[in-house]
């Protein structure tokens, strides 16, 4: 108990002493330095007041445009949902057409050609390269003679509608010399992709030098 007594009075005296003195040093002052003091308090409290509501209002208003950023992220969400699911829905019914055998390019380009009435004299492949982590991408170059317009279109269109994914990746049109001047010559790239197995390992991305072939 004595220990804790002390303890309290030490206590008291050190807040008793400096409350003492600064009563004393107040009794001293004249009216003047009394008045300028107590000025000089109300306006440090003046400002602190004004610091602690400047501080509010400013987290008041930072709170509302993190609020408003929501709610126009969400709109924005809600309004691009069907843009999403659409185009999610296409990218999963391009990767059904992408198979995990090596695809047949050259018989399906050679199939399209027929349909659409016109020869390839010409082909070479490309070096297989890597698509990303799971696919491989195999092209081949094809050159086209004195082809009609509207024979190359049906081409086209037959090649990137087939059960296959081919994509035309390079396309260069140029008129024939001879005949009767409508009639193109046409250098072109057709891709298609392999799915990669488990385990499978993926094609150096340098590949090797294409191996060109001619066909009559």
């Amino acid at each position: 108990m004595r220990f804790l007594k002390r303890i309290l009075a030490k206590i008291k005296a050190t807040i008793v002493r400096p409350v003492a003195y600064a009563a004393a040093e107040w009794n001293r002052m004249s009216l003047r330095e009394r008045r300028l003091i107590s000025i000089l308090g109300g306006s440090v409290g003046a400002l602190t007041v004004l610091l602690v509501a400047y501080l509010m209002f400013d987290s008041l208003q930072s709170m509302a445009q993190a609020n408003q950023d929501m709610r126009d992220a969400l709109d924005a969400i809600a309004k691009h949902s069907d843009d999403y699911r659409e185009g999610k829905a296409t990218a999963a019914a391009q990767a059904l057409r992408i198979g995990s055998e090596p695809p047949q390019l050259a018989a399906d380009l050679e199939a399209a050609a027929k349909e659409a009435g016109i020869q390839i004299p010409e082909t070479a492949d490309r070096p297989d390269a890597p698509a990303g982590k799971r696919y491989v991408e195999h092209s081949l170059d094809l050159k086209l003679r004195k082809v009609a317009l509207k024979s190359l279109a049906t081409f086209l269109s037959k090649v990137e509608t087939g059960h296959s994914l081919i994509l035309i990746t390079r396309l260069e049109v140029r008129r024939s010399f001879g005949g009767d001047g409508t009639d193109l010559d046409v250098d072109l790239t057709a891709t298609t992709y392999e799915r990669l197995k488990d385990g499978s390992k993926k094609p150096s991305p340098k590949g090797g030098p294409a191996a060109g072939k001619a066909k009559g």
